[in-house]
């Protein structure tokens, strides 16, 4: 009987380290069915790339630590069955199909869409992260009633800028409209815009002393429109640019033109990610922030946010605790490294860019660079401002004619 008993306190013992040791990692009694997490295409195309490597990688360690495992779902964006649509469709009829997190574009973040198909992430997350973010967490707030919140958490940048060839001389890091003229460049840029101004233009005009109101441009500046579209007439009459870029809705168009052996040197209008992938195939490209009256520095953020979709605040706390995992700030860097992206934590953003590009330039971009005007943002001003300019590119108008009129309409609206 004592041999039986002293037995039977070992494997008791056994079995309560055992527990234990479970409890620690997070398991408890039964593990967590793992997170269903949505991965956008455009960022992430297959299992086979780097850039997927490196995520399932640092996400096993997690989930070695916590207990917690993750199911990742690469999904299209911007299409029928991409991940909004799915999330739109699926959240009445089928939310157990929908993810407990995803990442998902600046421009599909929209306060409406924000409100009615994603969580709060008010005091999900701890204060050191809360802290390194700080002017950044603006990216993911939305209007309340009465105050903004937390519904997106801010994870990679994208930034409006200027790549130039080399022969197109000694620009610098933010060329004047002047520079601009006096270097002789092919100017690109995407100028098309269904409902309101484009966001080259939009930048210029607020840089020239143009104002907005919550992201909307509710009046017109006439000092600032003219000579904002003065510039646009220069470059038409020196056949700088053409009206072609009215029908360009990307950089995409005219990206090919900065690595081919093109008769006048470039100048072209795109985002940080054009430029850090570009550097791959060209590294002789210099880069600018977009060219303004005064030179001062002028662009837009985009990127990606991650987004809480599971109303069960069990997994929402399960999903706080990936995303803090997510934000580790040197895997931060080597992911945003590999995705031609700037991390949202300057922590991570020195080691997130090659050896040899201008690391304060990026720093100074993301200081300076404001949020777009909405894509949906049709008001009078901004689009009467984007006729005048297209008046202006069709040499229909001189810039001032067109600010003329621009204002004229306005006030007669």
């Amino acid at each position: 009987m004592p041999h039986r008993l002293a037995l039977a306190v070992i494997i008791m013992l056994v079995f309560s380290i055992s527990l234990a040791r479970a409890q620690d990692a997070g398991l408890g009694e039964d593990a967590p069915p793992p997170l269903k997490v949505w991965l956008p295409a455009p960022l992430i195309a297959d299992e086979s790339g780097a850039a997927y490597q490196l995520l399932s990688e640092h996400t096993n360690i997690f989930s070695e630590r916590t207990g917690i495992g993750a199911q990742f779902r690469i999904k299209e964006v911007g299409t029928v069955g991409g991940i909004m649509s799915t999330i739109r469709a699926g959240s009445d009829v089928a939310p157990g199909a929908l993810p407990d997190l995803t990442l998902i574009r600046r421009r599909d973040f929209t306060p409406t869409q924000a409100r009615q198909y994603f969580q709060s992430l008010e005091t999900l997350f701890s204060s050191s992260l809360i802290n390194e973010l700080g002017s950044a967490l603006s990216f993911g707030h939305i209007p309340l009633d009465d105050a903004i919140a937390l519904y997106g958490l801010p994870y990679l940048f994208d930034a409006l800028l200027a790549i130039y060839t080399p022969d197109a001389g000694e620009l610098g890091n933010a060329p004047t409209f002047d520079d601009v003229l006096a270097s002789g460049v092919s100017f690109h840029f995407p100028a098309a815009r269904t409902n309101g101004l484009n966001q080259t233009t939009y930048l210029q005009y607020l840089s020239a002393g143009g104002s907005r109101q919550d992201e909307v441009v509710s009046t017109i500046n006439e000092m600032a429109l003219r000579m904002v579209l003065a510039f646009y007439q220069a470059l038409v009459e020196a056949e700088q640019v053409t009206p072609d870029v009215l029908g360009i809705q990307s950089a995409t168009a005219y990206l090919s033109d900065l690595t081919s052996r093109a008769e006048a040197p470039q100048l072209a209008i795109a985002n940080a990610s054009d430029y850090l992938s570009l550097l791959e195939q060209n590294p002789a490209l210099q880069v600018a922030s977009i060219p303004t009256a005064g030179g001062l520095g002028a662009s837009a953020l985009d990127g990606w946010l991650w987004v809480i979709v599971t109303p069960d605040l069990s997994r929402q706390s399960l999903a706080a605790r990936f995303l803090e995992w997510m934000m580790e700030p040197v895997f931060h860097a080597n992911l945003s490294l590999t995705l031609h992206h700037l991390p949202t934590q300057t922590a991570a953003l020195t080691d997130s860019l090659p050896e040899a590009v201008d690391r304060q330039f990026f720093a100074d971009l993301l200081a300076s660079a404001t949020l777009p005007l909405p894509e949906g943002e049709g008001g009078a001003a901004s689009r009467l401002m984007q006729e005048a300019l297209a008046r202006v590119l069709q040499s229909e108008a001189t810039a001032a004619a067109a600010t003329r009129e621009a204002l004229a309409q306005f006030a007669a609206r």
